[in-house]
């Protein structure tokens, strides 16, 4: 697991937004990545993003980071976690993370990761929402460590603190709880932003495009409706998951009846396809908690 004896309690979460295709300027020409049109100019922010994950990693010694996304676009089945894991491998790592002792696990390999990955990364390639990053990410932990984690740390917008983490680790949906002593939050935004999302003052003359305003605008929305859908169940948000999902990914939350089990996680279907917590179901991660 880690250099420590102790077993791994922290799990450090960053979002995908982008995929990035590999190349030779490792992510720093926006021409390697697919994004959206609204997204140019946010490469660099996510780059941030895995920086500040890997960084978390680092400061923790019981941490794993788990990149989280899946295969979002139809050019490639490259998904969004593992794009973010191969940046951060061609980037060495910023230098950040120590070499590997004759001690420590060897590197992960994989065919969609050219460089093999260092054992403190977990690659979750299911998530096709910010609910699911989470919830995917909480049991690809548990799956590698066997058991859940104690403690919590997302890296994504500053503008999506609230829905992240009040919505999605609250009362009512994926309820990671005592919420203030078990969840922080890192939030770097990108560029541009209205100035309501905490972008540039109107006075400073920065225009903001059209495409990005409009985007805005629906991740506006989009808090009332997991407000009402925390898990995220219905028509509407059910359907942008598999509008996101070319590729066919897998949207159940379990391998097998038995893993299911012997997660002590409850779990129901949705449309046949995909599967969310069960209503009645107990948190696992929040029984007997010890840091």
């Amino acid at each position: 697991m880690t250099t420590s004896t102790l077993l791994p309690n922290h799990l450090v979460v960053v979002c995908g937004h982008g995929i990035w295709q590999g190349g030779p300027a490792h992510g720093y020409d926006e021409s390697e990545w697919l994004i959206e049109s609204y997204k140019a100019g946010e490469t660099p922010t996510f780059i941030e993003h895995i920086k500040a994950g890997i960084q978390a990693l680092v400061d923790d010694e019981r941490a794993l980071v788990a990149f989280s996304g899946g295969p979002t676009r139809k050019e490639t089945p490259l998904s969004e976690a593992r794009s973010y894991a191969n940046l951060a491998a061609a980037n060495d790592y910023f230098g950040l993370l120590p070499l590997s002792t004759a001690s420590t696990p060897p590197p992960q390999s994989h065919e969609l990761s050219p460089i093999p990955l260092h054992h403190r990364i977990l690659v979750e390639e299911q998530a096709l929402d910010s609910y699911y990053n989470i919830l995917f990410s909480l049991i690809v932990f548990w799956r590698r460590v066997g058991t859940w984690p104690a403690h919590l740390t997302i890296v994504s917008h500053a503008f999506k603190r609230s829905r992240l983490v009040d919505d999605h680790c609250g009362p009512g949906a994926i309820e990671f709880l005592p919420l203030d002593q078990r969840v922080s939050f890192i939030g770097i935004n990108p560029p541009n932003l209205p100035a309501e999302f905490g972008g540039p003052s109107v006075a400073s003359g920065t225009a903001v495009s059209e495409d990005k305003n409009k985007a805005m605008q629906g991740a506006h929305d989009v808090i009332s409706h997991w407000a009402v859908d925390p898990h995220g169940v219905g028509d509407l948000l059910a359907g942008k998951r598999r509008a996101r999902n070319p590729w066919n990914c897998s949207q159940k939350l379990f391998v097998s009846n038995e893993e299911r089990q012997r997660s002590g996680l409850l779990a129901r279907q949705v449309g046949g396809d995909m599967e969310a917590i069960a209503e009645n179901s107990p948190r696992p991660w929040n029984k007997d908690v010890q840091s």
